[in-house]
């Protein structure tokens, strides 16, 4: 009881809109702009938190960068790198530890025990409390491997007590195509929050995603009036999160889902966490 009465006290502080200080955080995500899409009302409060980004934004298919206008992929990861510093200086957050893994987009799970391993050095060196990341949603390849990473990574370290894994809705398959905003239903969630967005704070957040000029197109389908948290649930990452197929079997966005759950058991063996990870999932 005195634990979940500390991990709602967490959880709570963590998410409030409140100019607070929040929980010591580690934010873990795959692409410049998650942390806006993920936390952009509130963002100006991880001045104190070490932010992570998985990739640097661009596909080496040189198919986004085509798509964007750019002549060539440096261009495009350079144009991605500039935006995300004008965003952190727009919140106020000019000065925030922050470290890029430099993996290309749409590849992170190419080398899931390697990230997983990385993952479990930052998470030794700044000590969260709070972990925010992606959900295993099936939504993006580089968002399930974030999610893989931070969850294997706990497995690895076997702290006590563990930082609380807070998870933002990104985007899944829905029957009419990408949904976004909401999470997968299904995976029933020790805490969840859904918070309205003020007239003010909305003004802000649609203000700091403008500054991804690159991303409009995309960032197009977000509703921004919410946004939803929860603490991370248990996973089997050797499944699908929910009937297939998952969102990225329907774009080449450089992997499928049968290809993701092959790589995820082989990072499991590599990492020996194969009988952790099954343990955990049929707990």
């Amino acid at each position: 009881m005195v634990a979940d009465k500390l991990q709602f006290d967490i959880f709570e502080r963590a998410i409030s809109p409140a100019p607070a200080p929040v929980p010591r955080s580690l934010l873990v995500f795959a692409h410049p702009d998650d942390e806006t899409i993920a936390l952009g009302a509130r963002l100006a409060n991880f001045a104190g938190a070490h932010l992570v980004h998985v990739t640097d934004g661009a596909p080496r298919n040189e198919l986004d960068s085509r798509h964007h206008g750019f002549a060539t992929l440096a261009d495009y990861r350079r144009a991605r790198a500039l935006e995300l510093a004008n965003v952190l200086d727009a919140a106020g957050l000019s000065d925030v530890s922050r470290e890029c893994l430099r993996v290309p987009d749409q590849e992170a799970c190419r080398n899931l025990a390697l990230l997983t391993r990385t993952v479990a050095r930052i998470i030794r060196q700044q000590r969260p409390e709070v972990i925010f990341t992606h959900p295993f949603e099936g939504g993006h390849p580089d968002h399930d491997a974030c999610a893989f990473a931070v969850h294997h990574a706990l497995l690895l370290l076997g702290l006590n007590p563990q930082p609380l894994v807070i998870e933002a809705a990104f985007y899944h398959a829905g029957p009419d195509g990408p949904e976004a905003g909401t999470f997968v239903p299904g995976h029933p969630a020790p805490q969840s929050a859904e918070l309205r967005l003020t007239p003010e704070e909305l003004r802000r957040k649609c203000g700091l995603l403008s500054l991804f000029t690159s991303q409009r197109e995309t960032l197009a389908g977000f509703p921004l009036e919410v946004e939803r948290y929860r603490v991370a649930p248990e996973y089997d990452f050797g499944r699908p999160p929910h009937d297939p197929p998952v969102l990225y079997d329907r774009y080449p966005w450089g992997t499928n889902s049968d290809e993701f759950f092959r790589l995820s058991s082989e990072a499991e063996t590599l990492l020996n966490l194969r009988v952790a990870a099954s343990c955990r999932s049929a707990s």
